[in-house]
């Protein structure tokens, strides 16, 4: 089993809405890369490069197969550090699929003034941050900065939607999947709730 800084590292390696969707696809079976640029609807580069990213730390492999090359996933691995399952992927479909929509190459381009939009936007950011640890509000800006300027409007809505927590400049991600008035409840992505409380638990070392 990996040790400590492995499973961050390889956590961290998952934590992009378009490698889950990879890995929920490879989950069912085996694909070439032209299949997931088809069934992903992105470019042969962004696959390519998602792709070598998840194996540089051995979740995917590839096999050549004639002129093609074969992904597969590592599923001992994952379950081995407490990464989602394939099911888990796919609970947050809808939020990968919005949030991809505004976040391309690493960088969110514009943020959404639709709420559901917005908040799959804050839901993909959330990834960045490790439960159970304490940032200070500069950590947090810098960590939001990576995806747009505006950090103010992104670390308002993550204390606002109940994605974080902040104790005078002190930060940390909720430990538990936050109550959802009925309005709130149509502003976010389907299956939130079950997406935070795996996000939560994936991101706690098995014992």
């Amino acid at each position: 089993m990996p040790d400590i800084d492995e499973q961050v590292t390889l956590l961290k390696t998952i934590a992009d809405s378009t490698r889950l969707r990879i890995l929920g696809l490879l989950a069912e079976r085996p694909r070439t890369g032209t299949e997931l640029v088809e069934e992903l609807g992105l470019t042969a580069p962004t696959i390519s490069h998602h792709l070598h990213r998840l194996r540089d730390v051995g979740i995917v492999s590839a096999e050549a197969d004639a002129q093609r090359r074969v992904w597969s996933i590592n599923t001992d691995l994952l379950g081995a550090v407490g990464a989602p399952s394939a099911n888990c992927a796919h609970i947050d479909d809808e939020q990968a699929r919005l949030a991809a929509r505004f976040i391309k190459d690493g960088r969110l381009e514009t943020i959404p003034s639709k709420r559901k939009a917005f908040t799959a936007v804050l839901m993909e950011l959330l990834r960045n941050f490790e439960p159970g640890r304490s940032y200070q509000e500069r950590q947090v800006n810098e960590i939001l900065g990576r995806y747009h300027c505006d950090v103010a409007t992104l670390r308002r809505g993550m204390i606002d939607y109940g994605y974080l927590h902040r104790t005078g400049f002190v930060y940390q991600v909720t430990d538990e999947v936050p109550d959802r008035t009925p309005t709130e409840a149509q502003e976010v992505p389907k299956g939130e709730a079950d997406w935070l409380r795996s996000l939560i638990d994936s991101a706690l070392p098995k014992v």
